[in-house]
């Protein structure tokens, strides 16, 4: 065997042994599930959207500002599904939430303009809606959220987190697209250990530049 196809055979032999420790350990990969009239499949956009393709982080504890990946605690043992949604609260926090202005431990969250363009999102019957987009400024990043437009004022939000838990808000804050801690309470921090790191590709591919190589924090 010539010496260069030996190294060769080795660098793929080494690379192949690191990507499997990495993927047993340390890594996963998440595909957003694809039925598009799912509501809650939505429930992230317009950072994630039904077919996007994600690394998933598995080792150390979340921050405010990760995305997170824990069992639903309100799904059926039969039927268990993931609850992604963005970490807002940990122990102790006290979140509020007036008029869709949040406020965690009495400070307003800053937000500004939309970072990327709004999307639409498709409800129940498969039709189409246009949503209004602004970002949030939360644990040293920025991230974009999404609202229905002219929609009545969310009811009013403060809650203390208690130990051992996690508040978490989806991206798109607007029912029924939303699944997050306001309807299935606080999650336990011991079970929402997985972090959504990149999306990096979208449904269609390396193709859809605008939506590959996306950070989610």
């Amino acid at each position: 065997m010539k010496p260069w196809m030996r190294w060769s055979l080795w660098g793929i032999l080494f690379f192949g042994a690191l990507f499997g420790a990495l993927r047993y350990w340390v890594i996963d990969f998440y595909t957003v599930p694809e039925t598009a009239t799912e509501p809650a499949n939505w429930a992230n956009a317009p950072n994630l959207e039904p077919g996007d393709f994600v690394l998933v982080w598995r080792m150390g504890k979340p921050h405010i500002g990760d995305v997170v990946r824990c069992p639903d605690p309100s799904a059926p043992p039969e039927a268990p599904r993931w609850l992604v949604a963005r970490v807002i609260g940990i122990t102790g926090d006290k979140i509020e939430m007036l008029e869709g202005q949040l406020r965690i431990n009495g400070f307003r969250v800053p937000t500004g303009a939309c970072t990327g363009q709004p999307r639409k999102v498709v409800d129940e019957s498969g039709t189409e809606v246009d949503m209004v987009c602004y970002s949030e400024e939360l644990g040293g990043g920025k991230h974009d959220v999404q609202v229905l437009p002219n929609a009545p004022a969310a009811a009013a939000l403060e809650q203390v987190i208690a130990p051992g838990k996690l508040f978490l808000l989806s991206d798109n804050r607007s029912p029924p697209w939303n699944r997050d801690s306001r309807e299935v309470g606080q999650v336990d921090l011991d079970s929402c250990t997985q972090r959504l790191a990149v999306r990096l590709v979208s449904k269609q591919g390396w193709k859809d530049a605008d939506r590959r190589m996306g950070f989610l924090f």
